[in-house]
């Protein structure tokens, strides 16, 4: 459906707000206090830092330049020539997506086709191409006897901006060396093979957005899902921590359910907090690895820069060491909230016993990473 028509936004709202709702809230209805991370964040590629929920209106529109992809290799199509749903932005991503070999010229538009260096003579030269009434012209028919002079509105003269989009096209038109025995043809830049994927046309859209390797990391571990959708929250400081209940003026703990010593925040929760600290010098003597030992750590001021450090440990592969980090912190979030809800807190050696249970299961499920790191007793 989305290929064949371009949906009213009133329609990908009403989509958004259903898989909004399903993410935060379940069956439940949704708020905005449920949303930990805004959906613009939660529908950037996991390379980007988000969630890798599809965005609907890039989705589509990677979808419908399908219909201009084969617009180029099947020409001979019923369809071709009619008018397809393709806006001005599809046609920019495109442009932006292929490139474009001159051969004869019977098949690039002269005007709108990007053949002039990967680029449309309509942004070359915009002022022209609002006087030409040549507009739908092949780069043949606008090259013979310099058709796409002739073609131009002169009612109106000539002001500077358009005498310097006049001959820098002249210039530009005047290298163009047609093939009369060659037929146009099309490459699609993304693609090794030089074929269209909607694949390659999403990800073509986020190319101007900042990668983020530490988040982008969450995703390569061993973990249950669960596990890593809680990393992906905790690291971007969006879990529900006693510092953002009172910026909202909500109930909260005065201090670390878990250590009793400190306003609870989620890089105290991960780096800081005496109990977690005890619970990593418990497990860095199990695994046998001192390099995890709470004195060896990196100084962290935020939840990625800790993440990053304790998963770039020296001598743990990296795969491991994220495992066994989702792992743990997931253990410590879950004794958070029996001890917040329950009222019910455990020793750090029962709590060190639940992940080394918890690790086996994993092992078991299939994390070999995790199962080269421990030590055998």
């Amino acid at each position: 459906m989305l290929t064949v028509l371009k949906p009213p936004k009133e329609v990908t709202e009403d989509l958004d707000r259903n898989r909004k709702r399903f993410i935060w809230a379940g069956d439940k209805e949704i708020s905005g206090g449920k949303c930990k991370v805004n959906w613009t964040r939660t529908t950037l590629p996991k390379e980007n830092g988000g969630l890798g929920i599809l965005n609907l209106d890039k989705f589509a529109r990677a979808l419908r330049i399908r219909w201009l992809w084969h617009e180029w290799v099947l020409p001979n199509k019923a369809w071709v020539g009619s008018e397809t749903p393709c806006d001005e932005k599809d046609r920019l991503l495109f442009a932006a997506c292929t490139r474009i070999q001159v051969g004869n010229g019977q098949r690039i538009k002269f005007w709108t086709d990007a053949w002039a260096q990967g680029r449309r003579l309509k942004d070359f030269a915009p002022n022209l191409y609002a006087r030409t009434k040549g507009k739908n012209k092949t780069l043949a028919q606008a090259l013979h006897r310099s058709n796409w002079i002739r073609n131009l509105n002169y009612r109106h003269g000539f002001n500077r901006a358009l005498l310097h989009e006049y001959f820098a096209l002249w210039d530009q038109a005047n290298q163009v060396e047609l093939h009369p025995s060659q037929e146009d043809s099309i490459t699609w830049k993304l693609t090794e093979n030089g074929n269209y994927s909607t694949a390659s046309a999403y990800k073509a859209q986020f190319f101007g957005v900042t990668k983020n390797p530490a988040i982008a990391s969450i995703w390569k571990s061993w973990a249950p899902s669960k596990c890593k959708f809680f990393a992906w929250i905790i690291v971007q400081n969006r879990v529900w921590s006693s510092d953002r209940l009172v910026a909202r003026g909500w109930d909260h703990s005065p201090t670390c359910p878990l250590c009793r010593c400190a306003m609870e925040t989620a890089h105290h929760l991960l780096a800081e907090c005496r109990l977690t600290r005890r619970i990593w010098t418990l497990v860095s003597s199990w695994i046998a690895q001192p390099d995890l030992h709470r004195e060896r750590w990196p100084q962290s001021i935020t939840t990625i820069q800790w993440w990053s450090n304790i998963t770039s440990t020296p001598n743990i592969p990296r795969n491991a060491s994220r495992s066994l980090t989702l792992l743990v912190i997931w253990e410590m979030w879950k004794e958070r909230n029996a001890r917040v809800f329950r009222q019910y807190g455990r020793p750090a050696t029962e709590i060190v016993d639940s992940i080394k249970g918890e690790a086996l299961l994993w092992i078991k499920a299939g994390d070999t990473a995790l199962a080269n790191l421990l030590v055998r007793e």
